[in-house]
Formats: structure tokens, C-alpha cells, sequence
């Protein structure tokens, strides 16, 4: 089982349809990028509204593919913030944890695709 994505849902989604199989996985990469981008940059400016949106925004994808390891970092991110803030040295590791997982769900779609 990959804790990254689950294929299955993939396939079960495309049903044998190779384009559409193509545009999706583009559509999760795109989305996994801007949360990337958007997270790390609310953690930057300290702004806990927009790494509620961010969350809120990728909140489907999650759960529609699977994408443990990713809901795992985002919602222990939150916790995290929820209870000690922004300081750097508890958010340093979260940062480091968002990153290789999305680094390993980019590494693996790109790989599937």
C-alpha cells in the first residue's frame, strides 16, 4: 500500500481512459505544487488564514485519492501551530516533513504518469 496516493482510486476514476488519465494526474501535481508553495509561504508570514485555505483547498484531493502521508503532515502541521505557534524550531522539522512528502507524491505521479 503507498501511503503516498492510491492508484487504485486513480484507475477506478479514469476507467481505462488514458487522456483522462493524464489530465488528472496533471491536476494533482498542479494542485500538490501551489500547496507547496502557498503553505510554506503562509508558515513564512505567519498567516494562519491562509494555511486554513490552503488545507481547505486541498481537503478533496486528499481524501478523493488517498494521499495519507500528505493529510498526516498537513494535519499535524496544524496541531502544531494550533499549540506552540510560529517558532522556528518547531516549525523547521514540519517544514522539512512537508516537503519530502510532497517531493515524494510529485516523484511518484510523475513516475506513474
Amino acid at each position: 500500500m503507498n501511503d503516498n496516493i492510491d492508484y487504485q482510486k486513480i484507475e477506478e476514476m479514469v476507467e481505462g481512459d488514458e487522456e483522462f488519465r493524464k489530465q488528472l494526474l496533471e491536476a494533482i501535481i498542479l494542485a500538490i505544487e501551489e500547496l507547496k508553495d502557498v503553505y510554506l509561504g503562509a508558515l513564512e508570514n505567519e498567516d494562519l488564514e491562509a494555511l486554513r485555505q490552503a488545507r481547505h483547498k486541498i481537503k478533496p484531493t486528499l481524501s478523493l485519492f488517498g494521499l495519507k502521508r500528505m493529510t498526516k503532515v498537513l494535519y499535524g502541521g496544524k496541531k502544531l501551530v494550533m499549540e506552540e505557534g510560529f517558532q522556528e524550531s518547531s516549525l523547521y522539522k514540519h517544514k522539512e516533513e512537508l516537503l519530502d512528502a510532497a517531493e515524494a507524491l510529485l516523484n511518484d505521479l510523475k513516475t506513474f504518469h
